[in-house]
């Protein structure tokens, strides 16, 4: 049969790996559809990649767990704040500096800019009626 050589030739891994061509993707959708022995092989390889995945797997130090454990259980200790952020009294506002990574420029700086924005929008504009009052004589 054919997905008996379908399954043989090891397409059935590439495409589980992820190391199939678009078109081998569709040719193991058209025999998912046709033969469910292609989706028990599929659940075969699944499971024998994850004995491999976890016989090879690195464990965690034991210790790991009772200082996770620990910190669950202080933080479930801990009284639950019902205040929000803007009415909390313990924050203070002093001598706020905007964060480092950050352009400050001084007002003054900004000012200028928008005086010499209007300054080209008026000449712009009066340049527009002196054209149309000399075209119009």
């Amino acid at each position: 049969m054919d997905y008996e050589r379908y399954i043989s030739d090891g397409n059935l891994e590439k495409v589980l790996l992820g190391f199939a061509s678009p078109e081998e993707e569709a040719e193991y959708r058209i025999h998912m559809d046709f033969f469910p022995e292609v989706q028990t092989e599929q659940d075969e390889i699944e499971r024998r990649i994850e004995r491999m995945a976890f016989k090879d797997a690195a464990l965690p130090p034991a210790h790991l767990k009772t200082a996770i454990m620990q910190q669950v259980a202080q933080e479930a200790a801990a009284p639950v704040t019902t205040g929000t952020w803007y009415n909390r009294k313990d924050v203070h506002y002093e001598n706020v500096q905007p964060p480092s990574n950050k352009m400050r420029v001084h007002v003054g700086w900004k000012l200028l800019l928008i005086v010499f924005l209007v300054m080209i929008a008026a000449s712009m504009a009066a340049a527009i009626i002196f054209f149309y009052m000399t075209i119009g004589k």
